[in-house]
């Protein structure tokens, strides 16, 4: 289990890292230097997407064998069930944006307002950090648990 959790928190830190990365380096020099840029993006959207896939592969995969663990222990009550429930609303909602984002056509994007918010690179990230912090709100419901 040890190697499940390292799997789990390493394959989150990678997209949520990428996340911040692409949204802060990445995003602003792509708009400052287009031109240069290109070239550049070119070249790291590829490894990127990589990451990603594996990334979530390993999310899935690893995600349910620490959930079918804590299902049917002491440690798993109402609390943590809800919190749980929302951390996978907000997972898939994520994989969704990403699925969503690679089927539009190259240099496509989504028009502004509710739908760029809700469905763009920015909602990747704040989801990601809502995970992050919703993980962090499931260890602490099983640590009390266990006191």
């Amino acid at each position: 289990m040890v190697f499940v959790r390292y799997a789990h928190g390493i394959s989150a830190i990678a997209w949520v890292g990428g996340s911040i990365f692409h949204a802060l380096i990445l995003r602003p020099l792509t708009v400052a230097e287009p031109t240069k840029m290109a070239t550049a993006m070119s070249l790291i959207s590829p490894a990127y997407r990589e990451i990603i896939d594996i990334a979530v592969v390993t999310l899935v995969v690893s995600g349910l064998i620490l959930m079918f663990s804590r299902i049917g222990g002491s440690e798993a009550t109402v609390a943590w069930a809800i919190v749980l429930g929302v951390k996978i609303t907000f997972a898939i909602w994520m994989f969704y944006i990403v699925w969503r984002r690679r089927r539009m056509p190259p240099r496509a994007s989504l028009e502004e307002g509710i739908a760029s918010k809700l469905l763009g690179y920015n909602a990747v990230l704040a989801l990601g950090l809502i995970v992050f912090l919703l993980a962090n709100v499931l260890r602490e419901l099983v640590e009390a648990s266990l006191r």
